[in-house]
């Protein structure tokens, strides 16, 4: 009745520079890219999907790997244009679920949804709001024990 968890591995990610022919991995590229240039500069830990995650085996558009916040997304790019001439970009509740479901069987606790609208400079990101909070959480979880380490060495060179 219940699906069982499968494990899934990560695929190693094609080029994040290349400009592809489809509409979309562009911004799949660009958002895998910033992700890894924002989370660490020594190691990439982010990986683009192969086959935008069409695969059984390689869910989601991009991956993460990072010890305490491993995280699956996917990117929606689009460039509607509303009755007001507004761009604007429906966030399905489906798509939602479906990362959700996806990110359970790929082993990670942690999903966003980035979307852009065409063309455009800012990119944004739904996701749950407790998942949100767990992400601030860690920060201050992590600032806390870096100011508990400083203090430490301060007081040992004293």
């Amino acid at each position: 009745m219940l699906k069982g968890i499968k494990e899934r591995k990560g695929l190693q990610a094609r080029s994040t520079k290349r400009k592809e022919k489809k509409k979309g991995m562009d911004f799949e590229n660009r958002g895998t890219r910033q992700y890894n240039q924002a989370v660490s500069i020594s190691k990439q830990v982010a990986k683009r999907q192969l086959a935008s995650g069409a695969l059984h085996f390689a869910l989601g558009d991009m991956i993460t790997e990072e010890q305490l916040t491993a995280a699956l997304a996917e990117f929606k790019e689009r460039s509607s244009v509303g009755s007001r001439g507004e761009k604007q970009i429906t966030i399905k509740k489906e798509w939602l679920d479906k990362l959700k479901d996806e990110s359970r069987q790929m082993n990670r606790d942690f999903y966003f949804l980035p979307f852009s609208f065409g063309d455009a400079s800012t990119d944004y990101v739904a996701m749950e709001y407790d998942m949100l909070l767990r992400y601030i959480q860690t920060i201050q979880i992590l600032l806390e024990q870096n100011r508990l380490l400083q203090m430490q060495l301060d007081g040992g060179n004293s």
